[in-house]
């Protein structure tokens, strides 16, 4: 099991085709069972008005939910996070034409990149990608050519990801109001499960198969993919984002692992502006989980900013199931963004945060808690769970205010 967040039907079909997939798509997901005990925000201000890169991550019906952007709007976020739209296999399902047919109609795959770029221009705040080159969510053309390898299989999977980034880049460039400002180029390049068995590091795929590896065995996708987003990215802040840095469980053999990789490609001359820490956070996965130890985190965030790059927080959230109740687990969601985002922030090189959902009825973690329990080790009793500043009705919890008052240390 992959820790890969699972898709989502109406990505990139626009909002059309998001309206109509989106009462199916609640209905999948778990509901509070238990009554939250009331609670009232005491921090007055934004989580937007710190002097930190704030911002929640949209995608599918979520963009086009009104209750959602009006909550979010009062938290004046610094970026947006177009969740899911700029994934290869988003934009490019049946080749590497940018267009889809649904009901009988034919969309343009740009539908929910363009949706969120004018929500960003409607809230003030400024664009991020993410996961451009990934080895997962890729479509069956592009798996398919890997597997089956015709005559020129490489060159044609070459062609592909070069025109995607070329595609994606173009895209915005030029662009009246918000902008694409940072960009996740390659995703997760490695395999935590992998490493804690003592197998080979890297995350398999076709864009691993289709170039040849560098003279440290380095993947060649990686460093082509920074060498050809330096040609076309222009000002967009480039970062590699890997998940499970900061955990008990894979953080020991993954720092390092991660800090190699840096290295390598800037003693390559790439342009590499940032790393992304996704920071999906699992007590459960700490020696102990209600007082998680972040100092070695804290020292594997010096060692990258000795690396001269600075530091994302891209996927913030908490699964809450090392704890039984609710006012129990709101209070470990709320503990962990505390004292977390607090530890991140005394490195000054980190200068984004962005809380990977924004309100828990939209939350990845509450999609298929079957599966969920398995692969977080959670137990078979797990409750729907309540990973995100804001409740599934909207209202903010201890863990919006926890964030608030870590984000607080860089007021503006």
């Amino acid at each position: 099991m992959t820790l890969s967040r699972r898709r989502f039907g109406a990505c990139a079909l626009g909002g059309l085709a998001a309206a109509a997939a989106s009462s199916s798509q609640a209905d999948d997901r778990c509901r509070d069972s238990e009554t939250a005990p009331p609670y009232h925000s005491s921090v007055g201000w934004p989580l937007g008005e710190n002097g930190v890169l704030w911002g929640a991550h949209l995608e599918g019906e979520t963009v086009y939910d009104s209750a959602v952007i009006a909550a979010l709007a009062k938290e004046k976020p610094k970026t947006l996070v177009i969740g899911s739209g700029l994934k290869f296999d988003n934009l490019h399902p049946l080749s590497i034409a940018c267009r889809r047919e649904y009901d009988g109609k034919f969309y343009s795959t740009w539908a929910e990149p363009d949706d969120m770029a004018a929500l960003a221009d409607r809230l003030g705040a400024d664009l991020r990608g993410d996961a451009l080159i990934w080895n997962d969510w890729l479509p069956s053309w592009i798996t398919d050519l890997a597997r089956d390898r015709p005559r020129n299989w490489r060159e044609q999977l070459q062609g592909a990801f070069e025109q995607h980034l070329r595609d994606v880049f173009g895209h915005f460039k030029g662009r009246e109001g918000a902008k694409l400002r940072w960009c996740g180029l390659v995703n997760e390049p490695f395999e935590a499960w992998s490493l804690e068995a003592g197998n080979a590091p890297w995350r398999q795929g076709a864009w691993f198969d289709a170039f040849d590896p560098g003279p440290k065995g380095t993947p060649g996708y990686i460093h082509k993919a920074f060498e050809i987003a330096a040609s076309c990215a222009g000002e967009t802040a480039l970062f590699l984002n890997e998940a499970n840095c900061e955990n008990d469980r894979f953080g020991p053999k993954l720092r390092p692992a991660l800090l190699a990789l840096v290295a390598e490609l800037k003693q390559a001359g790439r342009r590499i502006d940032a790393v992304g820490l996704e920071s999906h956070l699992m007590p459960q996965w700490m020696a102990n989980p209600l007082r998680p130890d972040w100092r070695p985190f804290r020292k594997f965030l010096d060692d990258l900013a000795a690396l001269d790059v600075k530091i994302y927080i891209t996927e913030l959230d908490v699964l809450d199931c090392a704890a039984s109740g609710v006012a129990a687990r709101d209070q470990l969601v709320a503990d962990y963004f505390r004292s977390f985002v607090a530890a991140a922030l005394e490195q000054p090189a980190t200068v984004m945060v962005t809380n990977w959902d924004f309100s828990d009825n939209y939350s990845w973690l509450r999609e298929d808690l079957a599966n969920l329990a398995e692969w977080t080790q959670c137990g078979r009793k797990l409750a729907c769970p309540r990973p995100t500043p804001y409740d599934q009705a909207l209202a903010p919890k201890l863990a919006r205010d926890a964030l608030g008052r870590s984000l607080a240390v860089r007021r503006n």
